[in-house]
């Protein structure tokens, strides 16, 4: 052994270091003199990786490799439908602007205007049993027009009363829409534009109308007057022997002059009934006696509220009387009728035709359809 490898090998084999503090020191020591630290343990050695870690190590970064190579692959190509729809929409919708042509207007077509209505007044008394519903009916005219021209804030009125009735007056021809058949009638005592309406199935209007009086004008006791009436039937219009009632020598159709019926009494619907609008509305009432061939049962009904139509008078024989449902108000709508009953007498002698009073009229009644 040369001296240089003596030399060496005596350096190793002498020096010896802390491992705590790396002080050196003796090859025999077991205390480290400058720490204290103990040179008889041995340090361990750096922990071996074992193959089972190596394999779990690989195995995850495989999996991460598989998700980001799937990642990076391209989206499936669109189905052939798709690409074809896409080749043919355009990149851009073109904006079409409407063009607007000029049109002449319609030549306007004269529309015939209704005769000028002059508002007039009259008064009335309210007598017992009288309601503002009937009076309504009696005039043609509503509730409202009546409580507005009398600052009334209620339907509550009393016998006695004067109240002013807003009539309305078109003119010398009759008001009354449809065929209306013109009666003579003779002023009685205690007779009123209002009764005599009541009792043949006329309106105020039109007899104010048709005999050129207006609102406030008065009539006496042998007045002779027109009446006119809507919807009569030809039978009692017809003219002739055929029209007139046995053994009356002279032609004249007279009837009984002395015979009065009492009112007809009115059986149902109640008053102020509610029904059903899809149904129709059956008006019955007891018979007074048997009618005479030139006696006549005439029903009124007057349009009081809501969707109420005007309807023409019923001249009947018969003790009832069902109301067309065209009469009906429309759906969600409500129409209130009054309605009363009279037996009347006609006179004819084949060139006028007269009427009488063969009763005095019924009550009044009223009911809803809804």
């Amino acid at each position: 052994m040369s001296r240089q490898e003596f030399s060496t090998a005596t350096d190793q084999g002498s020096e010896r270091r802390c491992p705590n503090c790396g002080t050196r020191v003796a090859q025999e020591a077991t205390t480290c003199f400058m720490c204290g630290h103990d040179l008889r343990v041995t340090p361990q050695r750096g922990r071996r990786v074992s193959w089972v870690d190596a394999l779990l190590v690989l195995a995850v970064l495989g999996v991460l490799a598989v998700w980001w190579r799937l990642g990076l692959q391209s989206p499936p190509p669109a189905p052939e439908d798709a690409v074809a729809v896409d080749m043919i929409l355009p990149t851009s919708i073109p904006v079409l602007e409407p063009t607007v042509t000029a049109t002449p207007a319609p030549t306007a077509t004269p529309v015939p205007t209704a005769a000028p209505v002059a508002p007039t007044f009259t008064s009335h008394t309210v007598t017992a049993g009288q309601t503002l519903l009937g009076i309504a009916g009696i005039y043609g005219v509503t509730v409202d027009e009546i409580q507005q021209a009398n600052n009334l804030s209620d339907e509550l009125i009393r016998p006695g009363d004067e109240l002013v009735i807003p009539v309305q007056v078109s003119g010398p021809v009759a008001a009354t829409q449809g065929q209306t058949t013109n009666f003579n009638y003779t002023v009685a005592g205690g007779d009123t534009i209002i009764s005599i309406a009541t009792l043949f199935g006329s309106t105020v209007q039109d007899i104010l109308a048709a005999n050129g009086l207006g609102a406030n004008d008065v009539i006496r006791p042998g007045d002779e007057l027109i009446v006119p009436v809507a919807n009569v039937p030809s039978e009692v219009t017809a003219a002739g022997p055929a029209a007139l009632p046995a053994g009356d020598a002279g032609g004249t159709q007279t009837g009984n002059p002395d015979s009065i019926y009492i009112e007809p009494r009115l059986i149902g619907p109640p008053d102020q009934a509610t029904l059903s609008r899809n149904e129709t509305v059956l008006l019955r009432w007891v018979s007074v006696d048997v009618l005479q061939p030139n006696e006549w049962y005439v029903l009124m009904l007057y349009p009081s509220e809501g969707a109420a139509q005007v309807v023409p008078s019923i001249w009947t024989k018969a003790t009832s009387h069902r109301l067309d449902a065209t009469y009906a108000p429309p759906e969600g709508a409500s129409a209130v009728y009054a309605w009363q009953v009279s037996v009347v007498r006609v006179l004819n002698d084949g060139i006028t035709r007269n009427l009488e009073a063969a009763s005095p009229p019924s009550a009044l009644r009223s009911f809803t359809w809804e």
